[in-house]
């Protein structure tokens, strides 16, 4: 854990970790404590690729995938206008009517940290926290919804963890041990750390 100082005004919270760490749930309990919204880049990407992940994974593959969230990603951090300011709604579309300079929080891709331009990016941005969590908490968490990402359909589950969990940990200002934690507790120890 680092301390660092950012260049910009405006406050942008990073969750990251693997997928069914908890980025989704403790962003929204993050923004009910902070009163800033969330922005779930998985959903923006839907957004505006219109269109489902699986989708897009089908259609493009992994590359292709990866350099749309890049793209997006750019978007959300550093564009001029437009940028996302309210948490997505019911059906997971944004709202796209702030300024710049609005704090925010981002919830993250569990493959976003693996192309370094994306880390760089993230870094210059955001306080970054990762949420971490052993191997039989993510399986909980994603149940049913393990046959449903398109990184794991083939398998993989651990040695895809053991391959980010490095990369995470390097990206992460902060690491948050999740495991028997609610979603509220962690948004906790986070507005914690942030006010």
């Amino acid at each position: 854990m680092t301390t660092r100082t950012l260049r910009y005004s405006s406050m942008i919270i990073a969750l990251t970790g693997f997928m069914g760490c908890g980025k989704s749930s403790v962003g929204r309990e993050l923004s009910t404590l902070l009163g800033i919204p969330v922005v779930d880049l998985d959903k923006y990407i839907e957004q505006k690729a219109g269109k489902r992940i699986p989708d897009i994974f089908a259609e493009s593959g992994e590359s292709g995938f990866r350099k749309l969230e890049t793209f997006c990603l750019s978007e959300v951090l550093f564009a001029q206008t437009n940028l996302p300011s309210s948490s997505c709604s019911e059906d997971g579309t944004v709202s796209e009517d702030t300024s710049p300079e609005q704090s925010f929080i981002l919830s993250l891709g569990g493959g976003t940290i693996v192309r370094p331009e994306n880390v760089e990016m993230i870094r210059e941005r955001c306080r970054v926290f990762f949420l971490r969590a052993t191997v039989e908490t993510l399986r909980l968490h994603l149940g049913g919804e393990q046959s449903q990402r398109p990184l794991l359909r083939s398998g993989g589950f651990e040695a895809l963890l053991q391959e980010r969990a490095p990369l995470y940990a390097a990206a992460a200002d902060y690491i948050i041990d999740t495991d028997n934690l609610s979603p509220m507790q962690i948004a906790g120890i986070i507005a914690n750390l942030v006010t």
